[in-house]
């Protein structure tokens, strides 16, 4: 689990059980009265078994063209701080494109090397 945190990626203590918004909490990023960075944050998470990491925003795990330009601007910089290959596949939405029956948008935006050789 990572985001992006005043211009550098921060990544969550290895095997947590916590989920992001516990994260902020703990680190005292968001507080009850005030959740804009958790609404505002590029946020998401490397799922192994996938072999993919999935970025996003906010409680519904939105994305739009300034998270994909991130997410290319950010690649190399994500496969280093999340010790990935260069074959990692990237996706825009979350890993789940159903969650509590609510569907979710997700896209492909390819691997970590092809995002590497446009930036």
């Amino acid at each position: 689990m990572f985001c992006l945190k005043d211009g550098e990626i921060k990544v969550a203590p290895r095997d947590t059980a916590m989920s992001h918004l516990e994260w902020f909490e703990a680190e005292r990023w968001v507080t009850p009265d005030d959740q804009h960075f958790m609404e505002a944050t590029v946020r998401g998470m490397f799922i192994p078994d996938k072999n993919a990491i999935f970025l996003y925003r906010g409680r519904g795990f939105f994305f739009d063209d300034d998270l994909i330009a991130e997410a290319n601007r950010r690649a190399r910089q994500l496969q280093t701080a999340l010790m990935l290959d260069a074959h990692v596949m990237v996706y825009a939405g979350p890993a789940d494109t159903g969650i509590r029956g609510r569907r979710y948008e997700q896209k492909l935006l390819g691997t970590i090397e092809s995002l590497t050789r446009k930036g």
